[in-house]
């Protein structure tokens, strides 16, 4: 056997004896298992009263048996209720649909969205922003409208819908 061969074959028998077991390695350790506990999430609902309308003088009306006239502005208002349950709790509440007419000669305003001490809501809630919530958009005839434009017409205006979404914690206002 030659001087290369030998010491190939005296390097594999020393590799194998320190992998098969030829050696002992001794190495203390310890371990320990930690109860981590429980986690408990938190919640967010809203729900939405019956709405109402009024008209110009505030007086309260049944939508489907008031006549409209022009010049005269109906107020839908409606109560809504948000309840935000998380320690770092944030969430928008936006009006996902607002009430609209085709009729040219009825113009429908912006609806709004108020706190409890009727502040427009601008900001987002937090965890301590539960509480009664107030939505409310006008319809007014216009009272440009001549002739007889409008007169025995009926008009859909459509639906108002309200979102409560949660904001991640570390996410910036919108």
């Amino acid at each position: 056997m030659n001087k290369m061969a030998k010491g190939t074959l005296a390097i594999g028998l020393g590799v194998a004896l320190l992998l098969g077991g030829g050696g002992t390695l001794a190495v203390w350790n310890a371990s320990v298992d930690t109860p981590a506990g429980t986690i408990a999430s938190g919640d967010l609902q809203l729900t939405a009263g019956a709405g109402t309308w009024t008209n110009g003088a505030g007086t309260a009306i049944q939508l489907d048996s008031y006549k409209v006239v022009p010049g005269d502005e109906l107020r839908f208002t409606q109560p809504v209720t948000v309840k935000l349950d998380g320690d770092l709790m944030s969430a928008s509440l936006t009006l996902t649909n607002s009430l609209a007419s085709a009729a040219s000669y009825l113009q429908v305003g912006s609806a709004t969205l108020k706190d409890p001490s009727g502040n427009i809501v601008t900001a987002p809630l937090n965890a301590g922003s539960d509480g009664d919530y107030t939505a409310s958009v006008s319809v007014k005839f216009l009272e440009s409208t001549t002739g007889t434009v409008g007169t025995k017409a009926s008009n859909a205006l459509g639906s108002i819908g309200f979102k409560l979404e949660q904001i991640a914690p570390g996410t910036p206002s919108p």
